[in-house]
């Protein structure tokens, strides 16, 4: 009886033994398995990254396996995934600077890679795709090659090739390629922030642009541009450099500057008391063009503002800074 008892206890142990192994053995897939998911969460501060996906420019990659271990650092470097991005959901008070940074991406990346050209009307809730490399993302044109573009943008020729996955020198027009480590120029993230003016004096705004009712007939008509307020012989600025193209006065404009700027943009300043520079003159933000008067079709002392690109007019409030 003593050794059955003790045949016994020593069954009885083993299955313990065999039965905490597999408590063991279950808690450590569930310990796997979320851990497993929680590193398919984008990175630390990115909460707005939900999704991912790939960004071969319409080339399938084979998949990527462990790169082998650096025996200099005994770390496993990163996999070589080539370029793909995130997609991230713009939240109140995001800018595009900001997503740039937490993604550890330039502004550049993000703007082409999403055809953005006005950074101003960015809105809340819209996706992004946010891609993994500095880059932008360039649209072919007719002549263009790898070497050429390499050279413009002082980038590698075979990096360009690696990423695009392309071997021919000579690209067809009108297709995506990615450039890796390009930036664009310091003019076209001015113009895409909407930071290319300057205001050209200080007051307050007394019309804006748009359809108005007429100061003085009361019918409807398109203002061209703002109206800030002032007292008579405030100086008033060029607001962006450029070159004086015209000077005069008109029934309607009064005393007026016109100054053509960089890029096909032009800006015009009205109903001045004076005017302070001749045609053909280069202006600076720094440089006094004029005055501020109630010359032509006015109903009191302001400045007119008119901000035109290609002849065409725009609204000054989304390029002033």
């Amino acid at each position: 009886m003593k050794h059955r008892r003790a045949a016994s206890t020593g069954t009885e142990l083993i299955e313990r033994i065999a039965h905490a192994r597999v408590l063991v053995a279950t808690a450590a897939v569930f310990i796997f398995g979320f851990s497993f998911i929680a590193s398919g969460q984008p990175p630390a501060g990115v909460l707005g990254a939900v999704a991912q996906g790939s960004a071969d420019m319409g080339i399938l990659q084979d998949g990527a396996g462990m790169a082998e271990m650096d025996p200099l650092t005994a770390v496993a470097p990163p996999p070589d995934e080539g370029l793909y991005y995130t997609v991230y959901q713009v939240a109140k008070g995001d800018t595009i600077s900001e997503i740039a940074t937490s993604f550890g991406v330039t502004t550049d990346s993000i703007v082409t890679f999403n055809g953005i050209t006005n950074a101003r009307t960015l809105s809340i809730g819209k996706f992004l795709k946010v891609p993994n490399l500095n880059g932008i993302l360039y649209s072919t044109k007719d002549g263009d090659t790898i070497d050429a573009l390499a050279t413009k943008y002082d980038i590698s020729a075979d990096r360009i090739k690696d990423i695009n996955h392309v071997d021919d020198d000579v690209l067809s027009s009108g297709i995506k390629i990615f450039l890796p480590d390009a930036r664009l120029s310091s003019w076209a993230l001015r113009e895409i922030s909407g930071d290319l003016f300057t205001w050209p004096i200080r007051g307050w705004i007394t019309s804006w642009y748009g359809w108005r009712n007429d100061p003085f007939t009361g019918s409807r008509t398109f203002h061209t541009g703002i109206d800030i307020g002032s007292s008579t012989g405030t100086p008033v600025h060029a607001a962006m450099e450029g070159v004086v193209s015209a000077t005069g006065y008109s029934t309607t404009s009064g005393n007026y500057v016109l100054i053509a700027h960089h890029s096909g943009y032009s800006s015009l300043y009205a109903h001045l008391e004076r005017i302070d520079v001749k045609p053909g003159r280069s202006v600076s933000t720094a440089t006094v063009i004029g005055a501020v008067g109630s010359t032509g079709y006015s109903t009191g002392p302001h400045l007119h503002f008119t901000v035109s690109k290609y002849g065409r007019t725009l609204n000054p409030m989304t390029v002033l800074r």
